[in-house]
């Protein structure tokens, strides 16, 4: 039986595969037990230093399982909750993850991004999209609010306005629009994703894996903080870098002209 989560980990990439591609990759109960298992997984090894998500077949992620909610309506309102709410708790425990880490986490969209789908690439650090991806909140369209941490990664992407827009009305938005908006980080032919995706891995893998934690954290709770707060963070953070290992690095090999080598090849 294939599994919903295939994991691939090479020279330090993480690459985990939504791998249910007859149903645009939906998410059901199982599959969002075994995405935040394996996130948790790909996050705590120490030979992991880059995570990639992207889906099979023709979509990232065509958000939660909806007719998996439509069997759950023939339940009595308990055990309807009792069910949904077991589906959204993993799917939180995902957001907290991929929001909480200290490595690069990139969105390989590969088409649709929908519901779920759309709050995860919104989670991630960075995001690629195939030029025929297409994003939508869609949560209005079957009757519920947002969930999967989007009403907080949206605003920040987007401002307050442009989320609400995408949250209030389900409207679907191209890979274009998405990137226009600032939701998106790079736009590519689908033919090109592939190796795209993989210079833009190579990138976050020749960075400082501690720099990059530590500038996550900063950007992460910049909103929470006044300025001064905010700048008494940063200097915690930068004082604390020069601690680490991959700053001498860092500085020797700019002070001898080469590039710097924050860890083993």
């Amino acid at each position: 039986m294939a599994k919903l989560i295939e994991t691939q980990i090479q020279q330090g990439v993480a690459t985990l595969t939504f791998n249910r591609p007859n149903a645009l990759n939906a998410l059901n109960t199982s599959m969002a037990v075994e995405l935040a298992l394996q996130l948790e997984n790909a996050t705590k090894r120490a030979d992991v230093h880059v995570i990639v998500m992207t889906g099979a077949g023709r979509a990232f992620m065509a958000g939660g399982d909806v007719h998996a909610m439509r069997d759950a309506l023939d339940e009595r309102p308990a055990e309807r909750k009792r069910q949904i709410g077991r589906l959204v708790l993993h799917a939180q425990l995902c957001v907290r993850t991929i929001v909480r880490s200290r490595k690069p986490i990139m969105a390989c969209v590969n088409g649709v991004a929908a519901g779920f789908g759309l709050s995860l690439a919104a989670a991630c650090d960075v995001v690629i999209a195939a030029e025929h991806a297409t994003f939508a909140s869609a949560y209005s369209r079957i009757g519920t609010s947002p969930d999967g941490g989007s009403t907080f990664t949206l605003p920040q992407a987007l401002g307050k306005r442009r989320a609400a827009q995408w949250l209030y009305f389900g409207e679907q938005y191209s890979a274009a629009e998405a990137l226009q908006m600032g939701l998106v980080n790079w736009v590519v032919p689908a033919s090109e994703l592939a190796i795209a995706t993989q210079n833009r891995v190579s990138q976050l893998m020749a960075l400082s894996s501690n720099a990059f934690g530590e500038t996550k954290v900063l950007l992460s709770g910049a909103e929470k903080r006044s300025l001064d707060e905010q700048l008494i963070a940063e200097q915690r953070s930068f004082l604390a870098c020069t601690e680490h290992d991959e700053f001498h690095e860092g500085v020797d090999a700019f002070v001898n002209r080469r590039s710097p080598i924050f860890r083993a090849r």
